[in-house]
């Protein structure tokens, strides 16, 4: 009976790209005990797989995923809202640096946190509400992705970084190893643009540097 009760359950939730506990409390029940022991048997079985507290994905979901990369970039983006894919990740989707990240690395308005899953690690960096902007919506399936634009990856990157100095600027610049001749005309006005009315001092010193540099 439990098994067949566990079976019925398991492709009801498998419609689902995520799953919250109200939403198992539609399917199981909301009686407390009884749905904090179903979740338990479930996440035993690995029928559900655990992201935070209270949040979830289906493993036959999971299975039937045919775009899994879009699929974990996009649960990242509801893991923490607001957010959007960035910096180190996004760069590497773009080809302006020349290894792979495996971690997904997002920014948000909310605090900086990291979940590591058994699916990939989630690491989310905080940012203000005036630099919470250069960012696109990307269509995957009827739902949305946000990406930093690569103007907007690239400022992200510097923003968090920590210069003394201006030599440590030049110095990160070399070892970020980000292909310069990739960005287009438009990215690099903009980033040119952002740089300049950020009011950041160490952005404003890093601007003079990449034009003197003619990096820029």
């Amino acid at each position: 009976m439990e098994t067949d009760y566990i079976q019925a359950t398991i492709e009801k939730l498998s419609a689902s790209p995520y799953l919250t506990r109200k939403n198992l409390e539609l399917v199981i029940g909301s009686n407390r005990r009884t749905l904090d022991y179903r979740i338990r048997s479930m996440l035993n079985r690995n029928i559900l797989i655990k992201l935070k507290q209270g949040f979830y994905v289906s493993k036959k979901y999971l299975e039937k995923e045919t775009d899994t990369e879009s699929y974990l970039e996009y649960i990242g983006c509801i893991l923490k809202e607001p957010s959007y894919v960035s910096l180190g990740y996004a760069l590497a989707k773009y080809n302006l640096i020349p290894e792979s990240i495996f971690d997904i690395t997002y920014v948000t308005t909310k605090k900086t946190d990291t979940y590591i899953t058994p699916l990939k690690s989630f690491i989310y960096k905080s940012i203000s509400e005036k630099l919470f902007i250069g960012f696109q919506a990307i269509n995957y399936k009827e739902k949305k992705v946000y990406f930093a634009y690569p103007y907007k990856a690239i400022f992200d990157l510097f923003y968090y970084a920590d210069f003394p100095n201006e030599e440590s600027i030049k110095r990160y610049i070399t070892s970020s190893r980000i292909n310069w001749e990739n960005i287009d005309k438009l990215n690099r006005i903009e980033l040119k643009n952002l740089l300049e009315s950020s009011n950041i001092n160490k952005m404003s010193l890093l601007l003079q540097i990449l034009n003197k540099e003619k990096i820029l």
